[in-house]
């Protein structure tokens, strides 16, 4: 069901980690244990988790947990658009979110960090102390936003009129929403939208800093991500259709203030 309102979704808690975030500029799920979320950060840095002793969570996710904006098949790099790659998703506001993995498969966070540390970085075993700290920091990461966004997803009065036109058609026409479901930006289940297998739907908060998009990074735009998911859908829906060039503006517009 689309959702057509601008009320208020859901509370919740604006903390920042980082000292380039202001406390007013970001949105984050509940806070576990101060100690914890410390031992967590730097487990996070911590080469050991990994088999050669050279990787860490960092590694991938620099700048507090963000995104090298880089897609990989385990840990190597590979071109953006490899059908076997998978984009790093940024890990702000994974607190937030439905599910994890670009499977959609992993059961809880402690899990997927898990898989990553021993099918990815090839390390050991981690204890269950360990899974605990690093998903104690990962829930605590905030997302960054503008001043033109509310923690619902939806723009506050002082927004711009293209990015409030851009909000009424992510909830309308455009049809995103009925995926990108606010206030986290995704859901539990998966989707296939035609891109290889179904996936994750990825959150859309700070989206316009994690470039590449889709699960192989294949677009390397907004634009060209939005256009492909808009055509897509009206296409299953059986109305297919395409954005004008002021939809597309809007709807960009509204996704870079997230």
């Amino acid at each position: 069901m689309l959702i057509r309102t601008r009320a208020a979704l859901a509370a919740v808690v604006l903390v920042a980690l980082s000292p380039h975030v202001a406390p007013a500029q970001t949105v984050q799920a509940q806070v576990a244990d101060p100690a914890a979320v410390a031992r967590g950060k730097a487990l996070f840095a911590d080469t050991s988790l990994s088999g050669n002793g050279q990787i860490s969570c960092a590694a991938c996710h620099p700048a507090n947990g963000h995104t090298d904006n880089k897609t990989y098949i385990g840990v190597d790099i590979v071109a953006d658009g490899n059908p076997q790659g998978r984009s790093t998703p940024s890990l702000w506001g994974a607190g937030l979110r439905s599910a994890y993995s670009w499977a959609g498969t992993a059961p809880s966070l402690e899990a997927n960090i898990r898989g990553i540390i021993v099918n990815r970085m090839k390390g050991p075993e981690p204890a269950p102390e360990t899974l605990a700290a690093l998903a104690a920091y990962v829930r605590a990461l905030p997302v960054p936003r503008g001043p033109g966004m509310g923690d619902d997803g939806a723009p506050v009065a002082a927004a711009s009129a293209g990015v409030k036109r851009g909000f009424d058609l992510f909830v309308g026409a455009g049809g995103c929403a009925t995926c990108h479901q606010l206030p986290s930006f995704d859901k539990k289940e998966a989707e296939n939208v035609g891109s290889g297998g179904a996936f994750k739907v990825p959150s859309l908060w700070a989206v316009s800093k994690t470039a590449p998009y889709f699960h192989d990074g294949r677009y390397a735009s907004l634009a060209e991500a939005v256009k492909y998911m808009w055509e897509f859908h009206n296409a299953k829906l059986g109305t297919p259709s395409s954005p004008s060039a002021a939809e597309l503006a809007d709807l960009v517009a509204y996704l870079e203030a997230l």
